[in-house]
């Protein structure tokens, strides 16, 4: 497995020939290794910043309809009306609010400061209380969590942009790649614990399907999706795993404590292995797509289509 990408020449009984990658100092080579990861998390700063300029749709403060079941239903609250703060907090979209609504504290109500439209008149400002549910629900890494909602559902018609101009982009594009990069690792610690199902991963076939999505919501949506991938990338590429760049760095580093170039046969072993088993992992992926997307039922049924 040639690293980063290089194309590296065989190792004879000579050892590397001049102008090898292996024939390199190892700072050099520990250089060519990293840089691909360095590319794709720069890659991903740039998305992020030139999504936050461009401006990505976000749902409005306008309630949509309410959830059967919960407070809101019975409140004061009525379709149509505009959240403009939460505790006394403004909100500017529907993601403000349910943030808000999760710092209540468990025996308090909500302040609502509302703006109802009139029919033929000024719009009217309304001060409503309502007391949340505690939902007992699981986080995107199915651990267990509580949420506190009031059942309102946003107005699926009223979006607002949320941009920025250029240096509290930087910084937004900064703060949400951070965000990802942990996020990113809190998958792999869980997934490898047990703690999530593999199941949950997801292939080509379903990055196809989702980047489909992605780009019916518009270009910042995909973007943002391309960005967030590149740095999966970034973070998966640099595990101590054989035939990823991070277990090349592995042999590079032990080469550097060592003072000595370690068996290029030996390696080649090992990283062949490594490559085995991510060819395994990348077939389960595919059957987790095939499985998930439905495939092989959505056949079925244009085979039984076709022959009725």
């Amino acid at each position: 497995m040639s690293p980063a990408g290089e194309e590296a020449s065989k190792v004879g009984p000579e050892g590397p020939k001049p102008g090898d990658f292996l024939a390199a100092r190892a700072g050099s080579r520990i250089f060519v290794v990293i840089s691909g990861v360095v590319m794709n998390y720069v890659l991903a700063f740039v998305l992020f910043w030139f999504v936050f300029m461009l401006g990505r749709p976000l749902p409005g403060t306008v309630v949509g309809g309410f959830v059967k079941g919960y407070p809101a239903e019975v409140s004061l609250l009525k379709v149509n009306d505009k959240i403009l703060k939460v505790n006394n907090v403004p909100v500017k979209n529907w993601k403000t609010i349910l943030e808000e609504l999760d710092k209540t504290t468990s025996g308090d109500g909500v302040k609502l400061d509302v703006e109802r439209p009139g029919a033929n008149a000024a719009a009217e400002s309304l001060v409503i209380m309502i007391k949340p549910k505690i939902d007992a629900t699981k986080d995107i890494f199915g651990k267990p969590a509580t949420l506190r909602r009031v059942g309102i559902l946003p107005d699926p018609k009223v979006f607002i942009t949320e941009r920025y101009g250029f240096f509290p982009a930087l910084q937004k594009a900064w703060e949400l790649e951070v965000f990802q990069v942990v996020l990113t690792h809190k998958a792999i610690f869980y997934l490898i614990s047990g703690q999530i199902s593999p199941k949950n991963l997801m292939g080509p076939l379903g990055i196809i399907q989702l980047s489909g999505q992605a780009a019916q919501a518009g270009i910042a949506t995909l973007l943002q999706l391309l960005a967030i991938l590149s740095v999966s990338l970034a973070v998966i590429n640099l595990l101590p795993f054989p035939a990823l760049d991070g277990g090349h760095l592995i042999f590079l580093l032990c080469e550097v404590v060592s003072r000595r170039r370690l068996n290029p046969a030996l390696q080649e072993k090992i990283t062949t292995g490594g490559f085995v088993l991510l060819m395994v992992l990348m077939v389960f992926v595919l059957y987790n797509d095939v499985v998930n997307m439905q495939i092989i039922v959505k056949v079925k049924n244009l085979l039984h289509l076709r022959g009725s």
